[in-house]
């Protein structure tokens, strides 16, 4: 018998009252409307052995199949019809359907079993429902799954687009990266080469500390530089000897000799004479001296030729010569009025005045700082 709040195994719904079958085969519960039973029979007809032995149309249907050669068969009654449209029997004759022109019971013949053919046909037609409804459901649930799966496919495309963008944007970053620290390795190297480029020259203007140029002296075939260089000394009141002389040399590129004329502005212009002193202390004395009697000439010297301006400088290197062309250009331009060499080292200052402190040049980078560098432009630093 079936208990409350259990479910029927036809309809899968609540078994809310007691009306209800168990299968003895199968033990499962069935209410009455798929067990197939109505109430008046339940209550009324079917006693309870009868409930105890009620067998489901699935279990049912598994039984097999036995003949019915043992069943017995009535006898004809008169006056009966056997077979819808049959003619009346008359008394005398054998109709067609008596049972003289029926098969005898052990022949092969098709007896009509009722209960049991009905039983057959409600079990097909339950596994009919519940096939139909399977398939519903499988139906149902690869459509989701069909749905879930375009979902699924629809991210993992996304999920895709992300990956290489985010593989992009490592690639580039990367690159970037790269880029940014071989940049900061170039310009970091080239700050050294600048540096060390920077304190090669001040060695080597160091290297020149007791050297002097002497420029607008005619040159001539056979003549006598350390003569010549004593003359000049004399002429700005500083006596040499010939021990005070390291070397005397002219510089530059060769040019044919000269010849005096009347006309001195067809002349070439000289080469530099340089002069090495054995001491710092005559370099210092001589300049100190051109600078006082600047704009003097070779006139009362017995030098040959007409008198010329001569010009007493520090040595410079080629590119400390560079950078003070430069300055005395830029500074020029922009109405700067001192610009001087003291030491072999490139100075330069605005006006008079304490507030105007001097600047030091040293690389074209001071001279951006100084003048701007809408004012140097991108003119690089090139020896001569």
């Amino acid at each position: 018998m079936s208990s409350v709040n259990a479910k029927c195994a036809g309809c899968l719904k609540k078994i809310d009252d007691k009306r209800s079958l168990c299968c003895s085969k199968c033990h499962q519960k069935y209410d009455l409307v798929c067990a197939n039973v109505s109430e008046q029979r339940f209550y009324n007809t079917m006693s309870a052995e009868h409930k105890a032995a009620w067998r489901c149309v699935l279990c049912m249907s598994k039984l097999r199949r036995t003949d019915n050669t043992n069943t017995p068969v009535r006898e004809a009654l008169d006056n009966v019809t056997r077979r819808r449209g049959a003619a009346v029997i008359s008394p005398g004759k054998a109709p067609h359907d008596s049972p003289e022109s029926l098969p005898s019971v052990g022949q092969n013949s098709v007896v009509d079993n009722g209960p049991s053919e009905i039983s057959g046909e409600l079990s097909l037609l339950h596994e009919i429902r519940l096939f139909r409804e399977e398939m519903a459901a499988t139906r149902s649930q690869m459509s989701i799954l069909n749905d879930s799966l375009n979902k699924l496919t629809s991210r993992m495309d996304q999920c895709d687009k992300r990956i290489d963008h985010l593989s992009a944007r490592v690639e580039s970053l990367e690159r970037q990266s790269t880029q940014r620290g071989e940049d900061r390795s170039t310009e970091k190297l080239l700050g050294s080469i600048e540096q060390l480029k920077t304190e090669l020259n001040d060695r080597d203007q160091e290297c020149l500390l007791n050297d002097i140029e002497i420029s607008g002296i005619i040159e001539q075939k056979g003549e006598s530089l350390p003569h010549i260089a004593m003359t000049i000394a004399s002429k700005l009141g500083v006596k040499l000897v010939d021990e005070d002389l390291v070397s005397v040399m002219r510089v530059g590129p060769i040019q044919a000799p000269q010849e005096f004329s009347s006309s001195s502005s067809k002349h070439s212009r000289p080469r530099l004479i340089v002069i090495r002193l054995c001491r710092r202390v005559l370099r210092d004395q001589l300049l100190k001296a051109a600078r006082v009697r600047r704009g003097a000439t070779t006139s009362d010297t017995g030098l040959p030729g007409p008198p010329q301006h001569f010009y007493v400088n520090e040595r410079l290197t080629r590119v400390n010569r560079f950078l003070f062309r430069r300055t005395r250009e830029l500074a020029g331009r922009f109405n700067w009025r001192f610009v001087w060499t003291s030491g072999g080292r490139i100075f330069v200052r605005q006006n008079h005045g304490t507030s105007a402190l001097p600047q030091r040049i040293r690389t074209e980078q001071d001279l951006l700082r100084v003048f701007g560098s809408d004012a140097v432009g991108s003119t690089q630093i090139q020896n001569e």
